[in-house]
């Protein structure tokens, strides 16, 4: 029993850690893409451009902070360095002037999440029970989000008493970023049951991972190529009519959203399996789209992104928990860096993609191509299905 709360104190010492850094970025999160296009005068393009390198390369990290994680089971450090790195970037986007600002400010925000995510989901699944895997993400992840939702709160109340005025936003965020920091420096232990294994991983045993794991990344992989950044939704609200005021509260929408969903379809993917719930997130995210290749009413809008929130609520935990269920504990932060890297490295041509058909077509054109590519990840799910049991005498 003291072993059972040891753990579940750890969870929830790695799940605030998360709510205050989300409080920290999704203060800044809806009027980055603004302040970008607007004030800095980014095009959609170069936009795009700079998101999908960044992402990208953070997605790199991913698989060698997760390698070398297991190598040395070893989590915590990793944690630490991850979510230093967007605390301390922060501040530094009041110096921003130029393109190339933005390129090397995003490159290094993006990289803590390469350092840290892989062992942070691999913590988290040293820090629950198989049977309860689904609700520990979403747990966490229903922390990350109500801290979004805290941060898109207080950046609707700084906006309206420092209407256009961005650069005091970035040194406020800074304190809670700060805040999580030091909760995981002084709270988060180390997960005792990776250290006490006397199994070592070397990469030609990552090679023979299971099978179902290999196959799992391939709609991964192809759902990606059109998973375009939030900023895109964002801009399409815009596009359509919506006010710059109104911004944070569309976006609060889908945050609310997805913190009060995360545990539920965590909870129904234990009970009528993670593959089910994934393609249910898939079909939320196709409909998202397929309202924003309309010009449908600016008031529609609402009803997008309580799509695009219920999308991540059956999505981001979902996967990572069918992750920690088909793989070996001692390559849980090797095969979540895998997951991240196919995710983060198709950011690049996903959001080159889409921005290059919004700029050269029509946001319709751009929308409808992360359609079609997710109705075949979809239909390649179906092969990763429980197969039914045959029938006994």
């Amino acid at each position: 029993m003291k072993e059972k709360n040891k753990k579940n104190k750890n969870l929830l010492m790695l799940s605030w850690v998360s709510y205050f850094t989300d409080v920290s970025s999704e203060m800044l999160m809806p009027i980055l893409p603004i302040f970008f296009t607007e004030t800095l005068g980014l095009s959609k393009g170069l936009l795009g451009l700079i998101e999908g390198i960044a992402e990208g390369f953070s997605s790199v990290l991913k698989v060698i902070s997760g390698y070398i994680s297991d190598k040395l089971k070893k989590r915590k450090f990793f944690i630490i360095l991850g979510y230093s790195l967007p605390a301390i970037i922060k501040p530094l986007y009041i110096f921003a002037s130029f393109w190339w600002h933005i390129f090397l400010l995003r490159f290094f925000e993006r990289s803590g999440k390469g350092f840290r995510d892989p062992p942070r989901d691999a913590l988290i699944a040293g820090s629950t029970t198989a049977r309860k895997i689904g609700s520990a993400y979403g747990f966490q992840r229903m922390m990350d989000t109500m801290g979004a939702v805290t941060g898109v709160i207080i950046l609707t109340i700084l906006l309206h008493y420092l209407p256009g005025n961005y650069l005091p936003l970035f040194l406020i965020a800074f304190i809670p970023g700060l805040i999580a920091v030091l909760i995981a420096i002084f709270k988060v232990k180390e997960d005792k049951k990776i250290q006490e294994s006397k199994k070592t991983i070397n990469f030609k045993a990552v090679l023979k991972l299971p099978g179902r794991f290999k196959f799992f990344l391939l709609p991964t992989f192809i759902f990606a190529l059109g998973n375009m950044s939030y900023a895109f939704f964002i801009l399409r609200a815009q596009d359509i009519g919506l006010p710059i005021e109104y911004l944070p509260m569309i976006y609060l929408i889908y945050t609310i959203i997805y913190a009060a969903l995360s545990i539920p379809a965590g909870a129904l993917s234990d009970k009528i399996g993670k593959i089910f719930t994934l393609m249910l997130g898939n079909l939320f995210f196709l409909a998202a789209c397929f309202m924003f290749m309309f010009r449908i009413p600016v008031e529609f809008t609402v009803i997008v992104f309580v799509l695009y929130g219920l999308f991540f609520a059956f999505n981001i935990g979902i996967a990572k928990a069918y992750i920690s269920r088909i793989v070996p504990i001692e390559y849980n932060a090797t095969a979540n860096g895998i997951y991240n890297f196919i995710i983060g490295i198709t950011a690049l041509p996903a959001s080159v993609a889409v921005g290059y058909l919004w700029d050269s077509f029509n946001a319709t054109t751009a929308f409808g191509y992360s359609a079609v590519l997710t109705v075949i990840s979809t239909i390649l799910y179906i092969f990763l299905l429980p197969k039914p049991r045959a029938a006994t005498t």
